[in-house]
């Protein structure tokens, strides 16, 4: 089975894992910069990322056989106020490179005043430059996770950005009918130790029919090791819960691919 990671920061993973993440079957990944850096971060510091992402993390893993596009965008914790005035100068510019393949990821976790005012600014940029955004939302087990899940929602209507365009990421079982009733947003199930299981996600595609064309599965930071092997193990217990393959290529493969416009065959 083909398998996509469309939420993987694979820059984080040991060449080893990186290799047996390609025997397990993942062609290709999406790698966005994170929504939190180590405190007081310069502007320097974020666009070295950013350089590091668009060349470096983009080859490296097709050594491998994964191929990789990148997500940018500038963390809303962990940068000083001039560095992300700074780096929304220069964000455009690096948005119109090949490896780019759209902003992210954004959004917010605590659903504070900064956080919403950088996310409007992320989204008036990504709608410019045409391209798809990834929004981090609160971790199912965050009290606000369902409000700010809202806020992010209205955010997005408010700012006239495409929610067709938008990946709702990071989704628990308690928010999941939130997005599902979201007709046109795209839904991602982040199979990490304080999101879902795989089995979770075997069980939301299996029940949820009317949704599949727009969920996406994604292992987020895996939680180091076997972690992120979570997609495969994603494919294995759809496999065991009754989905057929033809599903199980449209939420692994089909809809990354058409989404974010990957060239992978």
């Amino acid at each position: 089975m083909r398998i996509i990671d469309p939420h993987l920061h694979l820059n984080m993973m040991r060449g080893k894992d990186l290799d047996a993440l390609a025997i397990a079957g993942v062609e290709a990944a999406v790698l966005p910069i994170p929504h939190i850096m180590p405190w007081m971060q310069s502007a320097a510091n974020l666009i070295k990322m950013w350089d590091n992402f668009v060349e470096f993390q983009v080859k490296h893993p097709a050594s491998l056989g994964i191929h990789v596009r990148v997500l940018l965008g500038i963390p809303f914790y962990g940068m000083a106020e001039e560095a992300v005035e700074e780096c929304l100068q220069k964000l455009p510019e690096y948005l119109q490179h090949p490896n780019v393949c759209g902003v992210g990821e954004i959004g917010m976790d605590a659903g504070i005043e900064v956080e919403e005012r950088l996310f409007r600014v992320h989204l008036q940029i990504a709608k410019e430059a045409n391209l798809p955004v990834v929004c981090h939302t609160p971790t199912p087990k965050e009290p606000q996770a369902q409000t700010v899940l809202d806020q992010i929602i209205r955010v997005i209507h408010e700012e006239g950005f495409p929610i067709d365009r938008a990946v709702l990421d990071h989704s628990g079982k308690n928010t999941i009918k939130t997005r599902i009733a979201e007709m046109d947003a795209r839904i991602g199930l982040s199979l990490c130790y304080d999101k879902l299981r795989p089995e979770d996600a075997a069980e939301i595609v299996r029940d949820f029919p009317e949704a599949r064309d727009r969920i996406f599965i994604n292992s987020e930071f895996g939680n180091s090791g076997e972690g992120y092997f979570s997609v495969p193990r994603a494919v294995r217990d759809m496999r065991m819960v009754g989905v057929s393959r033809d599903v199980i290529d449209q939420v692994v493969w089909d809809n990354p691919k058409k989404f974010f416009n990957l060239d992978v065959n």
